[in-house]
């Protein structure tokens, strides 16, 4: 037996359960239907990277997801972590307008909530049952398994993705992954979470080891799994009193994909950055800096600034005036030069503090030219950015 995570055959048993269910997920319509009878469940650890799961040749229960519904509203908690879910999303990523694919919807609920902040959602899942309930509720449904011929029967690719409490149910969560690739856009975001080991190692819920179940996932080996398939975590959370473990990830779209996008875009950051401060030089036009920390540092060196192009770099730091950048060698000073010495633009090097730097640039020192941004790339701030950002 292999693990499902690296392919290792170093796994031995960490536990057995006696007299299980056979089917933990799934209700018998008579007492004496197929899959009533008691099993022994035995779960193996992967020496190698951790991962705990049952042996596949056990798990048989492909043929009762074609005909499988679990509904997503039944619960106030589990309502109340959808909807919290889906305003993260939306605050992260922006969902007005993008394509997303939700694999294993269930009864739509989730995929509804999408759509009402915006999103243009379609989903995946094998159960005719649950499309008929998801498409009720808006969803396209695409009624297959996530599998390597998906492209097969869905020709689209996504915006982004989600998984909620499907990938543990999987034989093959390297295949699942890679399958998902295939309809994903490069730089595609993502949400998936499975139910928590941590959380059943940590309350003794022997009732949580389910024949159903295949993998068991905690944040160490859900990062694994996600990362060998081009998938770069962004955030590892937990999620409805920590019942999930989840995470925010971008998918790469090759290997190496985001470090080749890397290197392609720095070339055109230097070149727009370069190309807009030339144009207010060559406007007569003066332009000083917001930030003597490491990426302004970094930027003003690489893209060759100097004092004839940049007047000064403003920092609240007092034991930075008067002294220079490594590279560029411009002069840090006081915020208050702003006031003395006017200039007609500004850039804002820190970029996480952008926000209260331009509030303080505007309301403070009373300054009324461009503001210029860095990430992702070079750009002047827009009248109604700015006029946002004062508001907030």
């Amino acid at each position: 037996m292999k693990c499902i995570v690296c392919d290792s055959t170093n796994v031995g048993i960490a536990f057995h359960l006696e007299n299980g269910p056979r089917y933990a997920q799934k209700l018998l319509n008579a007492p004496d239907d197929e899959g009533g009878e008691r099993i022994e469940v035995k779960l193996y650890q992967c020496a190698d990277c951790g991962m705990i799961q049952i042996d596949p040749d056990t798990l048989e229960h492909d043929e009762y997801f074609e005909d499988y519904l679990m509904s997503r509203s039944c619960t106030e908690l589990y309502v109340q972590y959808d909807n919290e879910l889906a305003d993260i999303l939306d605050g992260k990523y922006g969902l007005k307008g993008q394509s997303i694919v939700e694999v294993g919807c269930g009864d739509g609920f989730f995929g509804e909530l999408l759509i009402g902040r915006g999103a243009e959602v379609a989903a995946i899942e094998p159960s005719r049952t649950a499309c008929d309930r998801a498409e009720k509720r808006g969803v396209k449904c695409y009624n297959t398994f996530l599998d390597p011929s998906i492209e097969d029967s869905v020709k689209e690719k996504f915006d982004g993705f989600v998984s909620k409490q499907v990938m543990d149910l999987v034989k093959e969560p390297n295949t699942f992954l890679s399958s998902l690739g295939k309809i994903l856009k490069p730089g595609a975001w993502g949400l998936i979470d499975v139910p928590s080991w941590t959380k059943t190692l940590l309350d003794m819920r022997y009732y949580d080891v389910l024949p159903d179940r295949m993998g068991y996932y905690t944040a160490k080996t859900l990062v694994e799994v996600l990362e060998r398939n081009h998938f770069h975590v962004v955030e590892i959370f937990h999620g409805a009193e920590d019942e999930y473990v989840g995470a925010y990830v971008v998918y790469e779209g090759e290997e190496n994909g985001l470090l080749k996008r890397f290197n392609a875009e720095f070339a055109e950051f230097g070149e727009r950055f370069t190309s807009l401060m030339q144009g207010y030089r060559d406007a007569g036009k003066k332009v000083a800096a917001w930030g003597a920390g490491a990426k302004g540092v970094t930027i003003f060196s690489f893209t060759g600034m100097d004092a004839s192009t940049i007047a000064y770099v403003v920092d609240k730091d007092e034991f930075k005036w008067n002294k220079y950048l490594p590279g560029s060698k411009l002069k840090v000073v006081p915020p208050e030069t702003v006031a003395d010495q006017p200039v007609d633009a500004v850039i804002i090097t820190g970029v996480m503090f952008y926000k209260e730097i331009t509030r303080q640039l505007v309301n403070e020192f009373g300054f009324k030219g461009d503001i210029i941004l860095i990430s992702p790339m070079p750009r002047v701030l827009s009248r109604e950015e700015l006029d946002a950002v004062l508001a907030s």
